[in-house]
């Protein structure tokens, strides 16, 4: 996994890793028909890419990267290293296997934190990184894995080293994703709206990236994207 070279773009990063569940259960389409999760989680990353390149500042500032849980190799996976979003390439997931999710969110913590120290050792700065985390079912960790991941998440949050955003997919196991964050409980993604959920992702990072390390910031509206739960 090669490095960022930052020395043609010396501007302040907004790091975000992208933490998608490719089980086998993407396969399912919604009730009703239609797309089946994996396609419109496909499509809705093509859509991030051509959001952020109407954006010429996020282009320049945010970082993106992939984690992958299950897939044809029944694992948690790096798909795509931290990347400069001028750089970032959309790609075809394939679902198949479990949903080792907190394998998963353990990767995604580690990445942020190598990333932040390739930024620190190149003098970059940086805002407050982000995790997206995306599930349609439930972790099939051991319990151990799972609460050690969960733990991790709440110290990096207390420790300000991180923003988390567990969102769920129809199906998704939610109170496991209540687990995730002590910050923010889990989003409810509206059937497979994840073109609009990858529109505010590239509009709120856009937002992000223009504020300064510590800054309060207003993002966005979820309601296109998000079903209110009562």
């Amino acid at each position: 996994m090669g490095k960022v070279d930052y020395s043609a773009n010396p501007n302040q990063r907004t790091p975000c890793v992208l933490v998608l569940d490719a089980s086998s259960s993407m396969n399912a389409r919604p009730p009703g028909g239609g797309k089946k999760a994996i396609d419109a989680l496909n499509e809705g990353l093509r859509t991030l890419n051509e959001q952020l390149r109407e954006d010429d500042t996020a282009l320049t500032r945010i970082q993106l990267a992939i984690v992958s849980v299950g897939g044809p190799n029944d694992d948690a996976e790096i798909m795509m290293g931290m990347t400069d979003a001028t750089n970032f390439k959309p790609f075809e997931l394939q679902s198949d296997g479990t949903t080792p999710l907190g394998k998963g969110i353990q990767i995604a913590l580690d990445l942020l934190e190598e990333t932040k120290s390739d930024l620190r050792s190149a003098g970059i700065s940086y805002t407050r990184p982000w995790m997206i985390i995306i599930s349609d079912g439930q972790p099939t960790d051991n319990t151990d894995t799972w609460r050690q991941s969960t733990a991790e998440c709440w110290q990096a949050e207390a420790d300000k080293k991180v923003t988390i955003y567990p969102i769920g997919v129809d199906g998704a196991d939610f109170d496991k994703l209540a687990e995730i964050s002590s910050e923010t409980p889990p989003m409810d993604l509206n059937r497979i709206k994840f073109n609009e959920l990858f529109v505010w992702l590239s509009n709120s990072l856009g937002v992000y990236s223009r504020s300064r390390p510590g800054d309060s910031v207003q993002l966005p509206s979820t309601d296109p994207w998000r079903n209110v739960r009562v």
